[in-house]
């Protein structure tokens, strides 16, 4: 918990506010450096805010090409493992916990890949804030009623996307496999990669979700908005590998 909260202050908008705020009080002694850092903070998460910076930042991470039929048949996979990507909590319209935007898109893609390949399916995701239900749970849910997949397996006790990896592959292996189809979103592949790939498992990538340009006139582009959304994403991911560079 500690490292997501360290990890929430150090990504736009808090580092920006924080950074402003420090500056504001040292302006009262230091005024040219105090004001420097406000000005800073302020440029900043403006141009963090626009999508053009913030579209960059998300694409370099997709360094995974989109699955094609020839990569599984040349690697012949034996299982789909599809990654949690987040809890919607106390959802009104559903009567309780179901899964978020980015898990929904996961579950379909890995929906559409279970009818093409009939290979079995495993979900992983646990309690990451002490919800409910696990993640997992909820995944095997929607993919049973709402899709109409059947789930061979479902890992509810990992909170992060390296006990993913190894909690999974203990019911991987105890099936006998060792090979799968991975998938998560495209930016966040390469950090699933090397974690399932660390803990002995052989992955052929699944990347869905891909950053696309949206359909608005271009000076819509360079206002900020929407596109701080995008550069926490694609942060984030860059400080996660850094992160598990060093502890794992």
């Amino acid at each position: 918990m500690l490292t997501k909260i360290l990890a929430s202050l150090a990504l736009p908008p808090a580092v920006n506010l924080l950074t402003a705020l420090a500056g504001y009080l040292l302006s009262y002694r230091w005024y040219r450096f105090g004001m420097t850092l406000v000005v800073i903070a302020l440029v900043s998460l403006y141009v963090l805010s626009i999508e053009p910076v913030a579209r960059t930042l998300v694409s370099n991470l997709e360094t995974f090409p989109v699955l094609q039929e020839s990569d599984m048949v040349r690697h012949q996979p034996q299982a789909i493992v599809v990654l949690g990507g987040g809890t919607y909590t106390d959802a009104p319209e559903y009567g309780g916990d179901t899964v978020a935007g980015g898990t929904l898109e996961r579950l379909r893609y890995g929906a559409r890949l279970h009818r093409q390949t009939g290979l079995p399916l495993l979900v992983t995701g646990g309690r990451v804030y002490g919800e409910t239900h696990a993640e997992a749970t909820l995944m095997k849910s929607v993919l049973t009623d709402e899709f109409g997949v059947a789930v061979k397996w479902a890992e509810d006790q990992s909170r992060n996307t390296f006990e993913n990896a190894r909690n999974s592959k203990v019911i991987l292996n105890a099936a006998g496999i060792s090979k799968i189809l991975l998938v998560t979103h495209a930016f966040h592949m390469p950090r699933a990669i090397a974690s399932f790939v660390g803990v002995g498992i052989e992955v052929v990538p699944a990347p869905m979700g891909f950053v696309t340009w949206s359909r608005v006139p271009a000076i819509m582009r360079w206002l900020p908005g929407s596109g701080l959304s995008w550069t926490r994403v694609a942060l984030h991911e860059y400080l996660g590998r850094l992160w598990y560079r060093i502890r794992y």
